[in-house]
C-alpha cells in the first residue's frame, strides 16, 4: 500500500510539474521565492557550507541561498528536476526518492537539511523515521535540519474529513496524499529518531508563529 501511495504523489508531480513549478516562481518584490520563514534559516549559512535540499522541487531553495553555499537536491519526480535543471543552471540535482536507501548513497555529510513540505507525502511512520534516520546520518556536528510539513489543521481544510491523512486538491484536475502532523506528533517522531528538537511551531504565510488554526505550516529546527 505504501508503494502505490508514493507511487500516485510522484505521478501528480510529474504530470503537474511545470504548472506548480510556475505557481512556486516569484515574478515580482524579492529575488527570493520562499516562505520568509525558510529565508530566515538559510540566512545562517555561511559561505564554503553545503546544504542539502531533499525534495528540491523546481529548486526554489537556491532563490534564498547566500552566495558560495554549496547545494545539491534531490527529488523523485522527473519533471520537476528538469523545470530546476532549466532555472537554475550550474547547480547539482540527483534523482532519488528519500524513503529509499540509494537515495542516500554516496551524499556525503552537510552542514544543513532543508526538508520542505516533503515529510507530509510520506505515508508510514516507519518511513518517515527511516527519511529523519538518514538525513541524520549525513548531517555534520554542529548543523540543523530544518523541515516543515503543511498544516493540515487549519481552517481552511476543515471541510474535509481529517484522520491520520487527507487527499488535498490541486488546480480542481489531481488530488494529493498527505499525511496530518500536530506539533506534539512532529516532536516525538523527531526525538524517536535521535533529533534534538530546538523550534517547533506554526507559521503564517509572513513567517510569523501562529496557532493551529491560522498557522499554513509546520515548522521544526533540530539538530
Amino acid at each position: 500500500m505504501e508503494e502505490d501511495i508514493l507511487k500516485q504523489v510522484q505521478q501528480f508531480y510529474d504530470a503537474a510539474g511545470v504548472h506548480f513549478s510556475r505557481t512556486r516562481q516569484k515574478t515580482y518584490g524579492t529575488k527570493s521565492s520562499n516562505w520568509p520563514v525558510t529565508d530566515r534559516y538559510l540566512a545562517r549559512l555561511k559561505a564554503g557550507q553545503r546544504v542539502l535540499d531533499l525534495g528540491c522541487g523546481n529548486g526554489k531553495l537556491i532563490t534564498g541561498l547566500p552566495k558560495e553555499v554549496g547545494y545539491i537536491g534531490t527529488d523523485f519526480s522527473q519533471t520537476l528536476l528538469a523545470e530546476a535543471a532549466k532555472l537554475h543552471p550550474g547547480h547539482e540535482f540527483r534523482t532519488g526518492d528519500v524513503t529509499k536507501k540509494e537515495h542516500w548513497d554516496g551524499l556525503g555529510e552537510f552542514d544543513a537539511i532543508f526538508c520542505v513540505a516533503v515529510l507530509h507525502h510520506v505515508p508510514t511512520a516507519k518511513l518517515q523515521k527511516f527519511v529523519l534516520t538518514e538525513a541524520k546520518k549525513h548531517l555534520r556536528p554542529g548543523g540543523f535540519i530544518y523541515l516543515t510539513v503543511w498544516n493540515l489543521w487549519q481552517e481552511r481544510f476543515l471541510q474535509y474529513q481529517l484522520e491520520d491523512h487527507v487527499e488535498v486538491p490541486y488546480n480542481r484536475e489531481w488530488k494529493r496524499y498527505c499525511v496530518t502532523f500536530d506539533v506534539q506528533s512532529l516532536t516525538d517522531l523527531l526525538r524517536e529518531t535521535g533529533w534534538d528538537v530546538q523550534e517547533i511551531f506554526y507559521a503564517d504565510a509572513t513567517g510569523n508563529q501562529a496557532d493551529i488554526q491560522s498557522g499554513q505550516n509546520l515548522v521544526a529546527v533540530a539538530c
